[in-house]
């Protein structure tokens, strides 16, 4: 219910046709300022008895869940009252750890993570840190995701792509749905009364012959906005010039600067920052060309890229992961293990053809046109059905292991490959 979430944003699109089939109430972790909400909400904090009991009595619980602190209240809940977990990430390490040390159960997960990852796995976790900067940090939670520390009791989830699915095959006793995230609306699309800033004033001073290129989001050590530099300075175009839109580090800042400067580009890159929904909808509406590179691949499906979609913009992508099943009419995608002359290639080809530009644009707008909120709630509805029909399941795992763990036998691989076995058996889980 973030007022600047991007996953609250698209889980409201689809409240208004859930809340017609189910009695449907929002509970959210405590927010002084909370967004409106068509349906019951109540805020919670830390773990309450009272809380777990009266949530309890609903038919069905969904937990919303990103890579973020901010949700890390919601998993002490979801420990004691199972249920369907949409999972907007691919890897939650970080929301994982930050739970883990708010519940002191740290050490239980560092030595988890040494059984299944090694040492030098373990070591990362407890202290929070990889060595070799923000970038190694983003490959360990991409090797180390801990999704399953979420679903091992789940009665099933909802991802946003067929890549995400076929992650978490297994991990919960319940069925993986796929559901279209529909694009971020943003709340203020509309012109506002704002002062025109520095940007506004560079996007007025753009010639109708210079090419716009822009990436949109954080700028993370796996965005590669350092490639997308280095292959517009190898464009054969003197009038490309790129934009990265989105919160952006010190630290990164500089080193961008420098490479600009390095490479000559000085007066054709501009680190945007933060903006406003209306800004960006400016920026989106005079880009020509936009680019969504990300390794590793750390979200279920971008909200970012299909907001570019959205815009009518052909966008430039890497071949894996959740973008190598974005539609080949609408973007163009660049091998992952030859990232510089395939970006050089999508960028000189798309720049030089403005017939190509305008089919591709079209069928991604096309294609983002047909994710919309009733969409989204249809996918929940069908979802929240299979959680239902698993939860006789889940009972039956919980008090099995509840057995085994009082006889000390819960740790005995024989004895649990063959209660695995006969309840695949039973329950056809196969």
């Amino acid at each position: 219910m973030a007022q600047d979430s991007a996953i609250a944003d698209v889980m409201l699109q689809a409240v208004p046709d859930l809340a017609r089939e189910w009695d449907l109430e929002i509970w959210y972790p405590a927010d002084p300022s909370p967004r409106p909400c068509p349906v019951p909400s109540r805020s919670f904090g830390a773990l309450d008895t009272d809380a777990v009991v009266e949530l309890a009595e609903f038919d069905l619980v969904i937990y919303v869940l990103g890579d973020s602190p901010f949700h890390a209240a919601m998993l002490p809940y979801l420990r004691r009252v199972p249920g369907l977990v949409v999972l907007h990430d691919a890897s939650i390490t970080n929301l994982i750890r930050t739970a883990a040390v708010r519940d002191k159960s740290l050490d239980e997960v560092v030595s988890e993570v040494e059984e299944l990852h090694g040492e030098e796995a373990a070591e990362i976790l407890r202290v929070g840190y990889a060595p070799g900067g923000p970038l190694k940090w983003l490959e360990f939670c991409a090797q180390v995701p801990l999704d399953h520390v979420a679903l091992q009791r789940s009665l099933g989830a909802v991802v946003h792509s067929d890549w995400h699915a076929r992650r978490l095959d297994g991990m919960s006793l319940g069925e993986v749905t796929v559901a279209p995230l529909p694009v971020p609306t943003g709340r203020s699309r509309e012109k506002s009364e704002r002062a025109r800033g520095p940007i506004d004033k560079a996007l007025a001073s753009l010639s109708p012959s210079d090419i716009l290129v822009v990436t949109v989001g954080h700028v993370n050590a796996n965005r590669l906005v350092d490639e997308i530099v280095a292959a517009t300075a190898d464009v054969n175009n003197g009038n490309v010039h790129v934009w990265a839109v989105g919160h952006v580090e010190a630290a990164a800042r500089s080193e961008l600067r420098r490479r600009v400067v390095e490479l000559g580009l000085s007066e054709r890159f501009t680190l945007t920052g933060r903006v406003d929904d209306a800004l960006l909808a400016d920026i989106l509406a005079r880009a020509d060309i936009a680019v969504a590179l990300r390794t590793p691949v750390l979200e279920g499906q971008s909200a970012s890229v299909l907001t570019q979609m959205g815009a009518g913009l052909p966008v430039v992508v890497l071949n894996h992961g959740h973008y190598a099943e974005l539609p080949d009419d609408a973007v163009v995608k660049v091998d992952p293990d030859n990232v510089r002359l395939g970006l050089v290639e999508a960028l000189q080809r798309l720049a030089t053809d403005p017939a190509e530009r305008a089919s591709r644009g079209s069928a991604a707008r096309e294609y983002v046109g047909a994710r919309s909120g009733s969409a989204y709630a249809e996918a929940i509805l069908v979802a929240g059905e299979r959680a239902l029909a698993a939860r006789p399941l889940n009972v039956l795992a919980a008090d099995l292991n509840r057995r085994l763990e009082r006889l000390r036998l819960h740790r005995q691989a024989a004895v649990l490959d063959t209660a695995t076995d006969l309840a695949f058996e039973l329950f056809d889980l196969s």
